[in-house]
Parts: structure tokens; sequence; C-alpha cells
């Protein structure tokens, strides 16, 4: 399931996120352009994965755009908790 998964990340990404946590919810708003933008990119360059012919702007997306949603939303949540 997505336990080992988690597990296996959490020394790579726990140090991540306590950085941005340190600088605020502007590190999760750029997080949040940075992922839309490259999936933007994606289809507008209109990449292709390689061996399936599929878009890869669709393919990415499946991950790139609940990752800005939710970068997001950490940074709406994290600034009106500053408030």
């Amino acid at each position: 399931g997505f336990a080992p998964l988690a597990v296996e990340g959490a020394p790579l990404l726990l140090p991540v996120v306590a950085g941005a946590l340190d600088i605020g919810p502007a590190a999760f708003f750029l997080a949040a352009a940075g992922a839309g933008g490259l999936d933007a990119y994606l289809f507008a360059s209109g990449a292709e994965v390689p061996f399936l012919g599929l878009s890869a702007g669709a393919v990415a997306g499946l991950l790139l755009i609940p990752l800005t949603a939710v970068s997001a939303g950490v940074g709406v949540a994290l600034g009106s908790l500053k408030n």
C-alpha cells in the first residue's frame, strides 16, 4: 500500500517540510506555483510520455494538480493562523 512509500520517503520529506514551515506561507505558495507552472508547461509544450503516447501534462497532472491544491491550501491555512 501507501505506508512503505510514506515511511521510505519520510527522511527526505521531513527536512523539506520543516524548512518550508520555518519560511512560512510563501514557501507553500511558491511550491503551488511551481507545480502548477510545471503542469501548464507540460500541456503547452505537447510533451508525451515515451512508449505510451499519452500527454505528459495529463499524466503528471494526476500528481501535480492535487499537489498544487494542497500546497496552496496549506499556505492559506498558515497565513490565516499568523493573523
